[in-house]
């Protein structure tokens, strides 16, 4: 919602212009048309900057961070062995169903995760829906993005279908930074489909949850990415993984070394602490400005 008529007139009166984006990775459309419009462009992706180039605008890395008033350890049992907060989209359903297939206890909250067992006509609609779409589509394209869209569904409903002690609905902020403490192992997922079709390509991108769950005292386990290792020394201050495999091999790993799991949970911490704050973030930015 906005209007780069004011965005220009701001900048006449000599006024500093900013605008952040994230998801630049898979959701470029959405900035694509204001981006020449400001002073700088802050884009949470590393590589997302060649985007901005392409269109004539001024790109800037501005990295995700968190805040420590809020994003911080609780006093609480660790009582959950694996946990992710976040929508059910792109690969998530099968890295949880990974796990729990080899045993692992790991527990899913958020949008996408309960509807099936919950909404059963909804599920029983949208399946016919795919269905129909993929029956009367009119190219190869057509039926290939809607029968992906029905694998999707079908896939997260099982997940939903076999493991209903294990998915749950949205939590609390406060909530959410519990469940940090409250788990043996805090789980993130980079994987987006471009444009969130599951018949378009896999990227990754960084979440604010890279930073929110080490600076709330979370043994966190994460996709690996040149980027994150920039932010953070990969099996040292966060866990990483390249696949599946790797992810059940780490996490069982930890499970098993409690003495080894809080290291690299307290160096996550010191580390979140030190560089990723938006104060840190907000000083980087006003020295580029010249502020």
């Amino acid at each position: 919602m906005i209007e780069v008529d004011a965005i220009d007139e701001i900048r006449r009166l000599g006024v500093p212009t900013c605008n952040f984006s994230c998801n630049n990775a898979h959701q470029f459309y959405l900035v694509q048309n204001v981006s020449p419009h400001f002073d700088y462009n802050l884009h949470s992706e590393k590589d997302a900057r060649a985007k901005f180039l392409t269109i004539g605008a001024n790109p800037l890395w501005w990295p995700m961070a968190s805040n420590p008033k809020y994003f911080k350890p609780f006093d609480v049992p660790r009582t959950i062995e694996a946990s992710f907060v976040g929508a059910n989209y792109a690969l998530r359903a099968r890295y949880v169903a990974h796990l729990l297939q080899n045993g692992v206890d790991v527990h899913a909250f958020g949008p996408g995760w309960l509807w099936a067992t919950t909404s059963a006509w909804r599920s029983v609609a949208k399946r016919i829906k795919y269905l129909l779409l993929t029956a009367t589509a009119r190219s190869a394209q057509a039926q290939y993005a809607a029968s992906a869209q029905l694998a999707d569904h079908d896939f997260r409903r099982s997940l939903a279908v076999s493991f209903p002690e294990n998915v749950h609905p949205p939590v609390s902020d406060e909530e959410l930074i519990a469940l940090y403490s409250r788990s043996h192992v805090s789980l993130g997922f980079l994987e987006v489909y471009d444009r969130h079709e599951p018949s378009r390509p896999v990227t990754q991108h960084l979440h604010l949850r890279e930073f929110e769950a080490p600076m709330s005292g979370a043994l966190y386990c994460t996709g690996y990415t040149d980027e994150l290792a920039e932010m953070f020394e990969p099996d040292k201050e966060v866990l990483v993984y390249r696949n599946q495999h790797e992810l059940l091999e780490k996490v069982r790993y930890c499970l098993a070394h409690p003495e080894q799991a809080e290291q690299v949970r307290q160096a996550g911490r010191k580390r979140a602490l030190a560089e990723h704050t938006y104060h840190a973030r907000f000083r980087t930015l006003f020295e580029s400005l010249g502020l």
